[in-house]
């Protein structure tokens, strides 16, 4: 079945949920319910496919439940959903539904037990294909905010949602020369990992917590592309980030859930000097200051999309892929503003 019909029936059944009853949060469990993938770290390589199994555990009066996952469609991207024979349901038969938008980088799965009564334990909701697309670093988030018909949710035979904690999945995808560089970091009597993954040699790397700056060096063959793909903690670096490489700011990829940012982004090799960087909206040339220098840029890009001669990234702000006056109007909200810790 195509998944726009698809949509339209997990849109339409769930209406009807909502029409026949209002959705109610019953109490926590005593021991709290958990929605994981299995496993919750993975790796793969470039072309190869993998599957990863999300995980109920602990539920008690399971009827129905519903996931959406996002993930960064550019590192990897759904192929297919199903229930294996052994699941949370199992022996009893259930219904399953499901999309993919591997340009938004979503998906949603909707299952539901075929009768008005609830399973309790710990099991299999679904398992998930993926195909590894291009190197890089990204999380599988677990959405849980509600919103009919979106939200992954657990449910009971009286429409009750079942409260639970949620941890989110991380994929690593490697390709030929690419190694995984494990950077701990204490600060404040906690310890901090920033993994960055590339096909430089990474080098001289140096994290300041003060400053809120991240720099290294990164060496490769002469007129090759490098390139590198960064998880760490928002708790290091968070709102607004600026790239440099040898001074100069480039675009990059972001990726995020509620604790960490996924950054990708790619350079000419040589050696090059990288430093990422907290700075503020409207600050284009990463110097940590919103002023002309930074409209100067915007100007330039104004009302250009991407494929157009002047078209650049750095310039659209609110990234709906057009440089306009809303990215002005934002960055004039911040001018001759400094970012400061």
């Amino acid at each position: 079945m195509e998944t726009k019909k698809l949509s339209h029936i997990i849109k339409l059944l769930l209406i009807l949920i909502l029409l026949t009853t209002t959705l109610k949060t019953k109490s926590a469990n005593a021991t709290e319910t958990t929605i994981q993938p299995n496993p919750i770290n993975t790796t793969s390589t470039v072309g190869e496919n993998f599957t990863i199994t999300m995980t109920v555990i602990n539920v008690t009066n399971l009827n129905a439940w519903q996931l959406h996952l996002t993930f960064n469609p550019q590192i990897i991207n759904a192929l297919e959903i199903w229930v294996p024979s052994e699941n949370i349901f199992s022996p009893y038969s259930a219904l399953l539904l499901y999309e993919i938008n591997n340009t938004e980088g979503t998906l949603r799965a909707f299952c539901a037990l075929e009768g008005t009564f609830g399973v309790n334990g710990s099991g299999t909701l679904c398992q998930i294909k993926f195909q590894s697309k291009n190197p890089g670093i990204t999380s599988i988030n677990i959405i849980k905010e509600v919103r009919i018909p979106y939200g992954t949710y657990l449910q009971d035979p009286d429409y009750n949602l079942i409260p639970y904690q949620a941890i989110n999945g991380t994929v690593t995808i490697g390709g030929p020369n690419f190694q995984e560089y494990t950077f701990n970091i204490t600060q404040n009597s906690r310890t901090y990992q920033i993994k960055i993954l590339s096909n430089s040699t990474i080098t001289s790397f140096n994290y300041n917590y003060a400053l809120k700056t991240m720099e290294y060096n990164a060496s490769g063959t002469d007129g090759t592309t490098g390139l590198s793909s960064i998880a760490l903690s928002k708790e290091l670096l968070n709102r607004t980030i600026a790239i440099l490489i040898n001074e100069n700011t480039i675009p990059y990829n972001l990726f995020e859930n509620q604790t960490h940012n996924f950054l990708t982004f790619s350079y000419t090799h040589s050696t090059k000097y990288v430093k990422i960087l907290e700075t503020i909206l409207g600050d284009v040339n990463g110097d940590r200051t919103a002023d002309m220098a930074d409209i100067s840029i915007m100007i330039d890009a104004f009302m250009t999309s991407p494929g157009d001669q002047k078209w650049n990234q750095l310039a659209d702000i609110n990234k709906d892929n057009t440089v306009d006056m809303n990215d002005i109007s934002m960055a004039i909200e911040n001018f001759m503003r400094t970012w400061g810790p």
